[in-house]
């Protein structure tokens, strides 16, 4: 089975605003570990970069992880940042790239406290939990991202589609990656999937 990159949680900024310095900003990060994002305590922090944009930056385009990484957590402790859930899946992103899925694991599901709709959030848990061979709470994952709308409705279906294949459910993962197809015509991904059946018609009764 592939494994598929993770998605992104993008937001609407109201400016695009390097961080003056945080106390705790350069904490070192446990692996694993449950990091505390609410601020404790009356809190101003000035910016003149937004820590949230440049976390989805990060997390989007998979470079400078560390310094990203720090950005997200900058942003989780500033009591003024609205977009909490969107934030930490894009943490949950990049700690998965730095090689931390059980911290993944955590933010994504942190996400889903601020936000229990985020279908993208339970997405990217899916992916994760996909590569960790765990196929049946990767499912369950999906299909709550799908029934909630995922942003990424083409990768829900293609997930599904190749574990329903590994588990020789050839029917559903057909109509699956069909889907994604549909929903996403260019999706090479699925295109190629799809090559690879013959669609046979039932045998007609006799009679």
């Amino acid at each position: 089975m592939k494994h598929l990159t993770l998605l992104s949680a993008s937001f609407v900024s109201a400016i695009s605003v390097s961080v003056l310095a945080v106390p705790g900003a350069s904490a070192e990060i446990v692996a694993g570990a449950a990091i505390p994002d609410r601020p404790t305590g009356n809190v101003q922090m000035i910016y003149n970069t937004n820590p949230a944009l440049q976390c989805f930056h990060t997390a989007r385009d998979g470079v400078d992880l560390k310094f990203g990484l720090e950005h997200c957590d900058i942003a989780m402790h500033d009591p003024m940042m609205n977009y909490r859930a969107q934030t930490v899946v894009n943490r949950g992103i990049i700690r998965y790239a730095l090689g931390d899925s059980r911290g993944a694991l955590n933010d994504f599901q942190n996400a889903l406290e601020y936000n229990p709709a985020m279908g993208d959030a339970y997405l990217n848990q899916a992916l994760v939990l996909v590569a960790e061979k765990r196929p049946a709470e990767a499912l369950a994952a999906i299909n709550q991202g799908i029934a909630l709308g995922a942003t990424n409705l083409q990768v829900a279906y293609y997930s599904r589609g190749e574990i329903e294949e590994d588990e020789g459910h050839f029917a559903q993962a057909y109509r699956d990656y069909k889907q994604a197809l549909m929903i996403k015509p260019d999706y090479a991904a699925a295109q190629r999937q799809l090559e690879r059946f013959k669609v046979v018609p039932k045998a007609t009764a006799t009679q």
